[in-house]
């Protein structure tokens, strides 16, 4: 009988697609990297996925660069740094922006890998970032753009963020350019996601908030359990195109608090706003690639019907993440609905009131 396995170039990414590495880990990824790999692959994979500095990070860690080709460590060791120079930019700049915020009597709060790198990682050189999220309160919408315009950001469309909001109920994006052409993306949010087809009701979400000192700074973050319903909603908004990033973030959080996570608020929100399966995925996933520390009993507590949680274990799983098809992702989509009755009401949001009625405005 045919047995399936995971290639070695994969197993690399995954094992070492993480904070901590016991010595059995250890053993069983020297014993990959002594064996015949292409490197060129697995930079290749690390890079779309942007796990590369987890990379580095790791086989720096361990002491095992000796075994592997050293323009490939050279490469490796490059990115890193040139990660870690970005997102210090980064951070100086939220810091700026934090600074304005007290003097306009505004409350931020930063969402994803900003968030992650200063409350799980520790490290800014570790995680990879497009764009900083933050999470706003709709009625100091003018106040954070009066900001936003003293430091040289401008919007990315040419529409007012009134209308903006007006018309995605979500996002804005802004972007400033520094020095060395390199460019800052501020996503400012009025939620945690985009209504699919509910509105996200958290309605303690701030008073949840947790203050912590960065740098000097009092800044507020999401709660664990807030943090963990937000990188869930966000893995579900990216289905085309899941990346093993997102789901390190995921199993980070539960391998760190994940004793110390409210699975009973998180289990009464999830089944309040139709996103229990959408859970179930993260905790599956994570587990299932990066062997994160979730029981069978908090799992089976999102578990969906039998047949579709068979369905999602066959369409994405540790033997085809790296190979997945557009129809995986979108299949996914459609499984993460709660009900069938989510699904067209979001068909029904998404082709009807967003594309004809948004238009109209």
């Amino acid at each position: 009988m045919y047995k399936r396995k995971v290639l070695n170039e994969h197993q690399i990414i995954f094992l070492c697609a993480r904070l901590e590495i016991n010595n059995p880990l250890y053993q069983k990824i020297r014993k990959l990297l002594n064996s015949s790999i292409d490197w060129n692959k697995i930079i290749e994979i690390s890079n779309r996925q942007q796990t590369l500095p987890f990379l580095y990070f790791n086989i720096r860690k361990l002491e095992l660069q000796d075994i592997i080709p050293q323009d490939i460590f050279k490469e490796m060791k490059n990115r890193y740094y040139a990660n870690l120079y970005k997102n210090i930019m980064v951070e100086r700049e939220i810091l700026l922006i934090l600074e304005l915020t007290k003097q306009y009597g505004v409350s931020i709060i930063p969402l994803k890998g900003l968030s992650l790198i200063q409350t799980l990682y520790h490290n800014p050189a570790l995680r990879m970032m497009v764009d900083v999220d933050i999470l706003i309160k709709k009625n100091e919408l003018q106040k954070i753009k009066d900001i936003l315009d003293q430091l040289d950001y401008h919007g990315c469309t040419k529409e007012s963020p009134q209308n903006q909001y007006q018309q995605y109920q979500y996002e804005i994006s802004f972007s400033k350019a520094t020095s060395l052409n390199q460019f800052v993306f501020i996503d400012t949010h009025l939620a945690l996601a985009r209504s699919r087809p509910y509105k996200i009701n958290l309605p303690y979400l701030w008073q949840r908030a947790q203050e912590k000192t960065i740098n000097g700074q009092k800044l507020l973050f999401l709660s664990e359990e807030d943090t963990l319903l937000s990188l869930a909603l966000h893995l579900r908004s990216h289905t085309r195109r899941l990346t093993l990033k997102f789901i390190v973030d995921i199993a980070e959080l539960l391998n760190i608090k994940g004793d110390k996570l409210d699975w009973l608020y998180i289990t009464k929100t999830a089944g309040n706003n139709h996103i229990k399966t959408c859970i179930y995925f993260s905790l599956y996933i994570a587990r299932e690639l990066l062997q994160a520390a979730v029981s069978p009993k908090v799992l089976n507590g999102f578990c969906p019907n039998i047949i579709k949680s068979i369905l999602i274990h066959f369409t994405i799983n540790k033997y085809n993440f790296f190979i997945l098809k557009k129809w995986q992702g979108v299949f996914l989509r459609f499984l993460l609905f709660d009900r069938p009755l989510d699904f067209f009401l979001y068909l029904y949001r998404v082709s009807f009131l967003e594309r004809f009625v948004g238009r109209q405005r």
